[in-house]
């Protein structure tokens, strides 16, 4: 084998972008932020007092706990949003819940007003029916 015949090798390498030569570092970064801020995300959504206070009512709810038995535990992914400042704050929940007996989601609306959360709206729905358990009443 020539010097000659490794040249055109050695030349395509030392002409490929950064881009080209980095892509599965910045693949890796890219993924790895998704993934921690996915965390960070399902982190905020389970500790965040409007969660807590729509799962301690619903855990109080003789009814709910009659359908679903004890413990009535959520699940990882909430969906929905929660705007808060320091004084007010709106939440609109879907809060995966389950028990021995089966398994729903509880719909929350809550609002924050002068630093107090409030729930204005709370319902349970069972994943196998389509009518709604009011838990404010």
């Amino acid at each position: 084998m020539e010097v000659g015949e490794l040249a055109p090798q050695y030349e395509a390498s030392q002409q490929r972008s950064w881009l080209g030569r980095n892509w599965r570092w910045l693949l890796s970064l890219v993924v790895g932020l998704a993934l921690v801020g996915s965390a960070l995300s399902v982190f905020a959504f389970n500790h965040a007092d409007a969660t807590k206070l729509a799962m301690a009512t619903a855990r109080s709810n003789p009814a709910l706990v009659q359908r679903l038995g004890e413990p009535i535990e959520n699940g990882w992914f909430i969906g929905g949003s929660i705007e808060v400042t320091p004084g007010s704050g709106r939440a609109d929940l879907a809060i995966p819940i389950s028990g021995p007996r089966g398994r729903g989601t509880l719909y929350a609306l809550a609002v924050k007003e002068a630093g107090v959360w409030r729930l204005t709206l709370l319902k349970f729905s069972l994943d196998a029916d389509a009518t709604r358990l009011d838990l404010l009443q």
